[in-house]
């Protein structure tokens, strides 16, 4: 393999690495450096933005040798510190706006926001020329946040260039902050989030972020179709791929067969019907996630079609074929009735009545931590593996697992907690 030369954060960087390698899997996997996220993985979300030699670029799609011999510069760089400092002992202005304005929350495309900041605040810097809002909402075009929300994004940067000395344009006066009446002194005023310098400074850790010793990569084969009856699921090819640990099919299931929140009938992996393209039919455990995509390539799955029921409205017609056919209720899931004030009196007294069926399209929300879990089998030794240390364990994880542990972003991890159990039969 060629050998891939740059400085990193001001420490100069020498590695063999593949010709395939983009630059943040080298800042990720080859230097632990996972302030870096990868969301989309198509230079559509902006939250692997790093500097190049000062200049913003999407790290996900950069080749990794495009930096040879030049700098790089991650969320990890910006504030650089000593082993005797603190996180938050040295912070970037930028930074530290971000804990000021409120402007983080999930955090994971806090990274991305920042360093496309800060190549806004030096460029301007250098020009000799204010922060304006347009300046700040063009750079971060391509640079998405789904739960913060860019008011706060804009002011912090703004405020930033205003302590660095670069100057802002003022914005349009907005809502004056609640004073808080004593005796309060939480309640009705902005604090910071607990974890808020972890994620400014790239050291808060997300589930892809994190790697065991002796790690297998699972991959999942879906359905592909939208309604079908399983009449043969043949692993045997892919069982024989070298590389490959384990291929699980619905038999491999010790516990329950199905889960689900509101009803359980959401198979763990499906054993006679199909019903949606995205259904899980087999998983695959390899060595290396490209030995796992390969893997299934090589199963194959023996359909008999069904009578496919494409949207809500087909579903609610008497004809419809029942998608579960073990339900009372038909295709009914629930029926939840909405009422507010007296409806008849309302149109009774109302000058006009507008009566329309109105449609509205599928709207993305734009979730970009990658969807991932890791579990850890009970009693599991880095050790083991050749490992003397976890390399997670100065991030509070403890290396020896007296249980099964699942690193999962959720927001129902109690519910994941009971399917998952109830399905490993624990």
């Amino acid at each position: 393999m060629p050998a891939l030369r740059m400085t990193v954060n001001g420490n100069p960087i020498e590695m063999d690495v593949p010709e395939s390698r983009f630059l943040a899997e080298v800042l990720r996997y080859d230097l632990g450096l996972t302030g870096t996220k990868i969301g989309c993985n198509e230079a559509e979300c902006g939250v692997c933005t790093v500097l190049v030699d000062g200049q913003p670029v999407n790290s996900c799609i950069f080749p990794a040798f495009k930096a040879q011999g030049r700098e790089v510069l991650t969320i990890e760089g910006l504030a650089p510190k000593s082993r005797e400092q603190s996180l938050s002992s040295n912070l970037h202005p930028l930074q530290r706006a971000f804990i000021d304005h409120g402007a983080v929350q999930c955090g994971f495309c806090t990274s991305g926001l920042i360093m496309t900041g800060v190549a806004l605040l030096n460029e301007k810097a250098n020009a000799g020329e204010p922060v304006t809002d347009d300046d700040v909402k063009v750079a971060l075009k391509d640079t998405y946040c789904r739960c913060t929300g860019y008011v706060s994004v804009i002011n912090a940067i703004k405020a930033a260039a205003d302590e660095m000395g670069v100057g802002s344009q003022p914005s349009a006066p907005g809502p004056r902050p609640p004073k808080t009446k004593p005796p309060l002194r939480v309640v009705g005023r902005p604090v910071p989030r607990p974890d808020v310098v972890e994620k400014v400074t790239g050291a808060a850790m997300y589930t892809d972020d994190y790697h065991f010793p002796g790690m297998l990569y699972a991959r999942t084969r879906r359905a592909g179709v939208p309604h079908a009856r399983i009449k043969a699921i043949h692993t045997d090819q892919a069982q024989a791929l070298p590389g490959v640990r384990a291929v699980l099919t619905h038999q491999d299931v010790p516990g329950d067969k199905n889960h689900g929140l509101i009803e359980n009938d959401w198979p763990v992996l499906c054993y006679d019907v199909v019903r949606y393209v995205g259904d899980a039919v087999a998983i695959v455990a390899a060595d290396t996630p490209e030995i796992a995509a390969q893997a299934l390539d090589l199963i194959e799955v023996d359909y008999e079609p069904l009578p496919v029921v494409p949207d809500p409205v087909t579903a609610r017609q008497p004809n419809a074929p029942v998608v579960h056919a073990e339900r009372p209720e038909g295709n009914l899931l629930k029926h939840i009735k909405v009422r507010k004030g007296d409806v008849e009196r309302g149109f009774a007294e109302a000058d006009v009545i507008v009566e329309r069926t109105y449609r509205t399209p599928t709207t993305e929300h734009a979730f970009l931590e990658p969807e991932c879990a890791i579990g850890v089998p009970a009693g599991y030794d880095p050790s083991r593996f050749g490992g003397q240390t976890d390399p997670n364990a100065q991030r509070g994880v403890t290396a020896v697992h007296d249980k099964v542990t699942v690193y999962v972003g959720s927001q129902i991890p109690y519910a994941d907690r009971d399917q998952i159990a109830a399905s490993l039969g624990l």
